[in-house]
């Protein structure tokens, strides 16, 4: 029979969505009723009207179901006090460790410094390696369910030879320069900042012709020029390839983890492989591999149809020593959603998943604690 010290335990697994630390170490877990299988769990939220508060209760409820002989699940949320709050800020300042310097002081290849972060939480880039996997969509595709989560998300495009990113978000025109002098990125629907070369030009219809030299100034710019403001997660939507431009983002940025896309195709396989092992040499931490277009589902009879062989990523992520974060059905909705700029309404159970396993792994990945105080924080508190 379930009881409170199970529920306790269970709970411990559930990560603040900001902090990346157990809401039970966080005292955030207040009080814990079991009655007959009926579990209630009260928990004290940082900041009153935290928009990742749904999250929150929802990740609470999934631990507590684990449980055996468990009923129902009420999650209730209160908020800190000012003081309960105070406290747990010297908390964490006291308990951050200081981060190592980087090998070679900051510069990281001939002439190029690491760009520091402001207040962005947690950078991923989205890399393949190999063209036509749908490495853009993926991108899309987490920043929206990130953002339905209630996350502050940007997307970065840094494929400025073949930019998409605005398209599939429909986003279109011109960026403007803020008070304060940098580049106010545009806005989807939903709320995801967003900057791409194609917002930028005066034609987007014309090829970007530019050697190496000029992509690695202008990717940096994107990056740097642009007023980002507070953001949990800013993604990268890189090009495919080993060449100057994603060098340059493993060099430029401070990533805090590598998302691989790859497909069924053997020859999307070995060339995914190389972008994997570019990361590793960049010292990039990878976060895990996503398969894209693994299988369709027949509308008719819901058949599983291998269209482009056999399911390879699993096996492709064991082979690569990586973690696998899920496979991606073939949809033939998400076609006709890029194509109107519409990728924000497209939703499905597997990308959730893969957006959990995300939030986790760069969770654990990034030491938060030496990055200041969560985002949210910076609103008043109810007292």
């Amino acid at each position: 029979m379930v009881d409170k010290n199970m529920v306790l335990e269970a709970l411990r697994n559930v990560l603040d969505p900001e902090i990346g630390r157990s809401i039970v170490d966080l005292n955030m877990v207040r009080d814990i009723t079991v009655d007959d299988g009926n579990v209630t769990v009260k928990i004290a939220l940082t900041v009153a009207h935290c928009p990742l508060a749904k999250t929150l209760q929802t990740d609470a409820e999934n631990a507590v179901r684990k449980l055996g002989d468990v009923r129902s699940v009420k999650v209730d949320t209160t908020t800190m006090t000012r003081k309960e709050l105070e406290d747990l800020k010297l908390k964490l300042q006291s308990s951050a460790t200081p981060v190592s310097s980087p090998k070679n002081g900051g510069k990281v290849g001939p002439g190029i410094e690491r760009l520091g972060r402001r207040g962005i939480r947690s950078i991923i880039a989205i890399i393949s390696g190999k063209g036509g996997v749908g490495k853009s969509f993926v991108t899309s595709a987490l920043a929206s369910e990130l953002r339905r989560r209630g996350y502050e998300v940007g997307v970065l495009d840094a494929d400025l030879t073949g930019p998409s990113i605005a398209k599939v978000l429909g986003v279109a025109g011109k960026p403007h320069k803020g008070p304060n002098g940098g580049i106010v990125p545009l806005r989807t629907q939903s709320g995801i900042k967003v900057m791409s070369i194609n917002l930028v030009l005066d034609d987007p219809s014309m090829p970007v012709i530019w050697r190496g030299p000029i992509v690695n100034s202008v990717i940096r710019q994107l990056y740097w020029d642009v007023d980002w403001g507070e953001l949990h997660y800013l993604l990268v939507d890189l090009p495919p390839g080993t060449s100057d431009a994603p060098l340059t983002v493993f060099q430029s940025l401070p990533l805090d983890g590598v998302v691989v896309v790859s497909s069924p195709q053997e020859l999307a396989s070995m060339i995914v492989s190389k972008a994997v092992n570019m990361a590793k040499k960049m010292d990039a931490p990878i976060l895990g591999l996503v398969e894209n277009m693994s299988y369709l589902k027949c509308p008719g009879c819901s058949e599983t149809i291998n269209i482009f062989g056999e399911p390879k990523g699993e096996k492709l992520a064991l082979s690569l020593e990586l973690p696998f974060l899920g496979g991606i059905p073939l949809d033939p909705s998400v076609a006709r959603l890029s194509d109107q700029g519409r990728i924000e309404e497209y939703s499905s159970s597997t990308i959730a998943g893969i957006v959990d396993e995300l939030r986790t792994r760069a969770a654990k990945q990034l030491e938060q604690l030496t990055q200041g105080l969560p985002i949210a924080w910076s609103i008043e508190p109810a007292r």
